[in-house]
C-alpha cells in the first residue's frame, strides 16, 4: 500500500509540471499582422483566429464563446472584447493601452488562455514563435473534412487553399468592444491533465480495495 501511495504521490505532481507553458486547453489563438508600432492612449484593432486544435474552426456555437485579448504588466490586467468577424473563428479587438511593458494573451472562453507573447508601449509586438506541428496539420484536417475549405482568400495565417471552392461564410453583426476585468474562463475540471489525475486517483483507490478485501478473506 504505500509503494502505490508513493507512486500516486509522484504522478500528481508531474502531471502539474506537464501542463504547457503556452496553455490553450486545445485551442490555438494566431493574429493577423500587428500594427509595427504602438503609441499610449491610441486605439488599434487586432485580428485574431481561435481555432480548436490550432488548424480549425470550433466545432460548437461560436456565439457562445467569449473572445479577446488580455494585457499585463504584473500590476494590473487591462481585457478587451472582440468582436465576430465574417470568416468562421475570426475575430477583430479593439484597444488602447497605456504606456508600459505588458505581457499579450488571448482569452478563449472555456479553452484555457493562449500566451501570444510581450507589447511595448510605446514600441513594438514581440511573438512568441508558433508551434508548426499544428499548422502543418491543417491540411490533415481540410483533407478529413471532404476537401471542404471554410475560408476564402481571408484566411488564418499559415493554412493554405485547398483545391475545391470555399464554403461562405454568413455576415454576422458587428458590436462595439468593451474592455472589461480579465478573468481564467478555463474551469479547472474540464482540463485533461485534471482528468487523468482523477483517473489515477480511482486507480489507486480501488487497489486499496481489492488488497483491503483479499486480507480479510485471508
Amino acid at each position: 500500500m504505500k509503494r502505490i501511495l508513493l507512486i500516486l504521490g509522484l504522478l500528481l505532481p508531474a502531471l502539474v509540471v506537464a501542463t504547457p507553458a503556452r496553455a490553450g486547453g486545445w485551442a490555438v489563438t494566431y493574429l493577423d499582422p500587428v500594427p509595427a508600432a504602438f503609441q499610449p492612449g491610441t486605439s488599434y484593432t487586432i485580428g485574431s483566429w481561435l481555432l480548436q486544435h490550432g488548424n480549425h474552426p470550433y466545432h460548437g456555437n461560436e456565439k457562445e464563446l467569449k473572445v479577446g485579448l488580455s494585457f499585463s504588466d504584473g500590476k494590473r490586467t487591462l481585457a478587451f472584447d472582440a468582436v465576430r468577424l465574417r470568416e468562421p473563428a475570426h475575430y477583430a479587438t479593439a484597444v488602447a493601452l497605456p504606456a508600459g511593458n505588458w505581457r499579450v494573451t488571448a482569452i478563449q472562453e472555456w479553452f484555457s488562455p493562449y500566451e501570444l507573447g510581450t507589447l511595448k508601449v510605446p514600441g513594438a509586438f514581440t511573438a512568441l514563435p508558433q508551434t508548426a506541428e499544428a499548422k502543418a496539420s491543417a491540411a490533415d484536417w481540410l483533407a478529413g473534412n471532404g476537401g471542404k475549405d471554410p475560408w476564402g482568400e481571408i484566411r488564418p495565417p499559415g493554412i493554405g487553399k485547398t483545391a475545391t471552392a470555399p464554403v461562405a461564410a454568413a455576415a454576422l453583426p458587428i458590436t462595439p468592444a468593451a474592455a472589461s476585468v480579465a478573468t481564467d474562463a478555463s474551469p479547472w475540471w474540464r482540463s485533461p491533465y485534471t482528468a487523468l489525475a482523477v483517473v489515477l486517483a480511482c486507480a489507486t483507490l480501488g487497489l486499496l480495495a481489492v488488497r483491503r478485501s483479499r486480507r480479510q478473506n485471508l
